[in-house]
């Protein structure tokens, strides 16, 4: 998670990895926005030492005297209808016209009964486009813009500032910078109150008592602002945060002058920074360390609308680029899968030639012993005529009497075609045959007279058991 607050005076980066329930701070760097904006540019994050950093995803945190917050209860529980009314808001929130802002708001559970309180976030747009500018030239990704009062609000809903949840009245957290505060008064992680106090560090720590003094009037001016707005709301502690945190002296000015308890905040839960440079242990991080201990609870979102649908424009670009390349890389595998199956086929085919060749002589005389077998097959399926029974029968031929076909089927039944000079011939055949014993049954079944020659058809059964 990288999160960067570039701020008028100071440029804040924090980078953090999320673990099993932790949050570790990874990078912190804090310089002189007068000294980071001339480097701005391809080579900015190079000239920083974050090279590494280069395509990351970043979160603008924009710090609160950058934008306004107003919170208001408006009389209705219905979304569509809140976000109707946020819209009438606007033009009595802020004196700019609506194309040179941009809003957004987020939510909270009101006391009122029938009442939903609004933590209303305005921004110029110029501001945010500039921001956005600058880092995606310097080789960053923006996913989204906020600002600290949204960081403190999602870092309480986390149980990031776990102690502010067990106080008996509401908590004001004083964010101290070097030369301005940030005070939001919460009560159970629901703000009620939200100011940009023109003091800082150096105010507060100043050498000399006026000055000092001058410093914490101003901050009980703001708390006092609170009072009169909402007096059925007592503050139960006052969260001391940045620089102040750390001088136990300045706590007790402040509870002597506020007649309030102080805890010192030192950062977010388990989170610690390791920064260099001239007055960075000034600079307070703590507002973007919220922000970055729980992305998940961030809902403002001031992102202008412009560069939104230049993003959606860009991801679908890039996406339909990505598309496009897998597209190609599908047909490229196609048409090399294509190739290999051909080169397979083709390499196939060779060996097919090359083992039909060494088998075509074999195949040529296994083809010649399979001719010459079916005409064995054949012709030992042919019915031919027992010798004996052609004796026999050509032994009752009468004179004068032919042939022209004898047959025998497979149920040993004989047929035999001939000629005769007349039907008398024919008969005696016939007796002749029945009077033989390897004929049985013996039929005369065709029997036609012609001018010179009698034609006959003879029809018997060979004896089944020969002797």
């Amino acid at each position: 998670m990288l999160v960067i607050e570039p701020g008028s005076e100071w440029f804040k980066l924090v980078q953090v990895s999320r673990g099993r329930g932790d949050v570790k701070c990874t990078k912190a760097v804090v310089r002189r926005s007068a000294d980071v904006e001339p480097l701005m540019g391809p080579n900015f994050l190079k000239a920083l030492g974050l090279g590494e950093l280069a395509g990351e995803l970043a979160v603008v945190c924009l710090p609160r005297q950058a934008v306004n917050v107003r919170l208001i209860d408006l009389p209705s529980g219905d979304h569509q209808e809140i976000a109707d009314m946020v819209d009438l808001q606007i033009a009595r929130q802020t004196p700019y016209s609506r194309d040179e802002i941009v809003f957004d708001y987020r939510l909270f559970r009101a006391e009122k009964e029938g009442y939903t309180r609004v933590m209303l976030v305005i921004a110029q747009t110029g501001l945010v486009r500039q921001k956005i500018r600058l880092l995606e030239d310097a080789g960053l990704s923006v996913g989204l813009v906020t600002t600290t009062t949204d960081g403190w609000v999602a870092a309480l809903q986390a149980g990031k500032l776990a102690f502010a949840q067990q106080a008996a009245g509401a908590v004001a957290f004083l964010d101290v910078d070097i030369t301005t505060s940030d005070l939001v008064v919460l009560n159970h992680g629901v703000p009620l109150f939200s100011r940009s106090v023109s003091v800082g560090a150096n105010q507060l720590l100043a050498g000399d008592a006026p000055s000092r003094a001058k410093a914490i009037q101003e901050i009980g001016m703001a708390l006092e602002t609170f009072r009169n707005e909402t007096p059925a709301v007592t503050i139960a502690v006052l969260a001391l945060a940045g620089m102040a945190a750390r001088k136990p002296a300045l706590a007790q000015d402040l509870e002597a002058e506020l007649k309030l308890e102080v805890v010192p905040v030192t950062g977010v839960d388990g989170m610690a920074y390791d920064l260099a440079g001239p007055q960075a242990g000034d600079v307070s991080l703590i507002g973007i360390s919220c922000a970055a201990s729980a992305p998940g609870e961030l809902q403002i979102n001031l992102m202008p609308d412009s560069v939104r649908l230049r993003k959606s424009v860009m991801t679908k670009a890039r996406r339909l680029t990505i598309m496009g390349f897998l597209i190609l890389a599908i047909l490229g595998l196609l048409s090399l899968y294509v190739e290999g199956l051909v080169n397979r086929q083709e390499v196939y085919l060779q060996e097919l030639g090359v083992m039909t060749k060494k088998t075509t002589a074999p195949a040529e005389r296994l083809e010649a012993m399979r001719r010459k077998a079916g005409i064995v097959a054949e012709r030992m399926t042919i019915n031919m005529v027992p010798p004996r029974a052609l004796v026999e029968l050509f032994g009752l031929v009468p004179e004068g009497t032919a042939f022209t076909s004898i047959e025998i089927a497979e149920a040993s039944q004989l047929v035999c075609r001939g000629t005769a000079e007349s039907v008398a011939d024919t008969v005696k055949l016939v007796n002749a045959m029945e009077s033989s014993p390897l004929f049985q049954n013996v039929k005369s079944t065709r029997t036609v007279s012609g001018k010179d020659r009698t034609e006959f058809e003879i029809a018997c059964e060979l004896e089944k058991k020969r002797p």
